[in-house]
């Protein structure tokens, strides 16, 4: 798991430096998804999944769950 968490970490912050990152380094981090597959029966399945480093504490993966939240629900949205 830990060279998965690596890749991710890395993918990350290459976005971030691609997009003028201005210095800012990945430190604590969770990726949430939503996946979907279709099963040989042709409906489709889908789930949550998210993934945070081993060693994060759990405080600080539910407090970046809750940042984005917070985050979202200030953002204004355009429909």
């Amino acid at each position: 798991m830990s060279e998965l968490i690596d890749k991710i970490r890395q993918a990350v912050q290459a976005v971030i430096d691609s997009e003028g990152g201005e210095g800012w380094t990945v430190s604590q981090f969770v990726v949430a998804l939503g996946l979907e597959r279709i099963l040989s029966d042709g409906s489709m399945e889908g789930c949550a999944w998210y993934v945070a480093p081993a060693e994060q504490a759990d405080w600080m993966t539910a407090g970046l769950l809750e940042a984005s939240l917070e985050l979202r629900s200030g953002a204004e949205l355009e429909d």
